[in-house]
């Protein structure tokens, strides 16, 4: 039984980006019934591996994984280590999910207690340890071995679509639904052997996105295939340790460059753009729905492959009613911890002359965040607000995680948005738009677009894919707009006005 059954390679390799690290309850003297080895590809490329087990004790079962992946960005290849273990009792009552995402220097760790009626919460990073309750997934849904039996019972029916609710931890204790469709019968190669297998596609309600997934009798998954239309096929397959192994070292697939867009024309003086209208097109597929927010105004085309984006710094929409309530923008979360003392330190002297007015406050919050993270590189995938705050280390995630800390912790709502930026020269390539994260802070009612990486607060060059308030950790649903861009889109550049 495998624990990748619940989610796309988690959350397809973070976004392109597991034994865990929190301590296990005491007095259990676990058993292991199976271990599976899995290499990860990414366009024909080694990306990295993942181990799977199940482990039994007196009444309960332990399903475990454990991913360890590298992708390129512009010569750098920071290390992705991901891990969950998900206890349960022998009739599928949950006890305890524990996650890890190590994307920087320090790892995010997550642990929920189920107790009677309630669930205890703990998130530990770098010796800092939050603990608080929090609400039982509401809803039924089915723990990683109910998810097993359930669908070994469904297939012995002859059911040919099969549909569940579960948990997985990566992604909180949000319940989502997962949704097989039986394609056909097959074979798998493994160790020289064939394996029957079936063929399935594979869908969630996290992410817009379909997999080819291949299962045993025994309801093993040993192949997922997933096509990402502009870096080519994302695999993960059943292997020998010794071949899961094997691999290591290796060149990691480049997914940065790979992912740069050539618009039509360059944008000249493109830092002083406060306007732009920009038409957006996706070489294979639909265009997925962008977000009208901020500065950002989403028209799409009737032929379903392109967008018209304007776009004005200076005239920003509305805030949603939703997000005017919503509590994850105002609240501390693993990633952005903003009840960190020293981003409440760092907050409160940077807005310290800033006056009243939220926008200079939050301005004022840009610039500092600007000036801190002094050592501007690739080498971390993605830091903890709390750790960069520390080691002053980090590219565009960084600086946007940061900044929506620091506006959080001076009750300024904010989250962060993820798209592209038009850069003049980046990695030795020319006049392009590269995959960007910057932060939006909620003024007025309206979200106002804050970009850390700048000398100024935002320029039109923007072309906005997603928000969230990573509430979740650093995987997130909304992103999944992002996955179906990457490689695949063009841009033409009808209009840049200037100051």
């Amino acid at each position: 039984m495998s624990l990748a059954r619940t989610a796309f390679t988690r959350r397809v390799l973070p976004v392109l980006l597991v034994v865990c690290a929190l301590a296990a309850p005491a007095a259990a003297d676990w058993t292991l019934v199976q271990e599976q080895w899995f290499v990860v590809e990414l366009g024909g490329a080694r990306a990295g591996s993942m181990v799977s087990t199940l482990e039994s004790d007196d009444g309960r079962f332990r399903s475990s994984m454990r991913m360890m992946i590298t992708l390129g960005r512009g010569g750098e290849a920071p290390p992705i280590e991901m891990s969950t273990s998900f206890e349960e009792t022998a009739e599928g009552e949950p006890l305890l999910i524990q996650a890890m995402q190590k994307m920087g220097v320090q790892p995010v760790e997550s642990q929920w207690r189920f107790l009677d009626d309630t669930v205890v919460y703990t998130s530990r990073q770098g010796g800092r340890e939050t603990v608080r309750e929090t609400e039982a997934p509401e809803g039924e849904w089915l723990t990683p071995m109910g998810v097993h039996r359930y669908w070994l019972q469904r297939v012995a029916a002859g059911d040919t679509r099969i549909s569940y609710f579960t948990v997985d931890g990566q992604s909180g204790l949000e319940p989502f639904e997962v949704s097989h469709t039986f394609l056909e019968n097959g074979v798998y190669v493994f160790d020289g052997s064939e394996i029957p297998v079936t063929l399935w596609r594979t869908g969630t309600s996290l992410l817009d996105v379909t997999a080819i997934e291949h299962y045993t009798a025994e309801g093993d998954k040993v192949y997922e295939e997933i096509v990402m239309p502009g870096l080519g096929k994302m695999v993960t397959r059943l292997v020998t340790k010794a071949q899961a192994h094997a691999g290591e070292g290796e060149p990691a697939p480049e997914i940065l460059v790979r992912s740069f867009v050539e618009p039509s024309r360059p944008i000249p003086r493109a830092h002083s753009a406060t306007t732009a209208t920009l038409r957006l097109r996706v070489e294979n597929g639909t265009f997925p729905e962008l977000p009208s927010a901020a500065a950002q105004r989403v028209s799409p085309a009737d032929d379903g492959g392109t967008v018209l984006l304007t776009i004005d710094m200076n005239d920003n929409l509305p805030a949603e009613a939703a997000d005017l309530l919503d509590r994850s923008y105002v609240e501390s979360s693993a990633m952005v911890d903003a009840d960190d003392p020293l981003i409440g330190t760092l907050a409160a002297r940077a807005v310290r002359d800033a006056g009243d007015d939220a926008l200079a406050r939050a301005d004022a919050l840009r610039g500092a965040v600007h000036r801190l993270v002094s050592e501007k590189g690739l080498g971390t995938a993605f830091a903890t607000a709390s750790e960069t705050a520390r080691t002053r280390t980090g590219d565009c995630s960084e600086h946007a995680v940061l900044l929506c800390a620091m506006l959080r912790a001076e009750e300024i709502p904010a989250r962060v948005a993820v798209g592209l930026v038009y850069a003049d020269e980046f990695l030795g390539h020319r006049d392009i738009f590269g995959w960007h994260m910057w932060t939006q802070a909620l003024i007025d009612g309206r979200w106002v677009d804050l970009d850390a990486t700048l000398g100024r607060r935002y320029h039109a060059a923007h072309v906005l894919t997603a928000v969230s308030s990573l509430a979740q950790g650093g995987i997130d649903a909304t992103f999944a707009s992002t996955l179906m861009l990457m490689g695949n889109l063009q841009i033409d550049v009808i209009d840049v006005g200037y100051e």
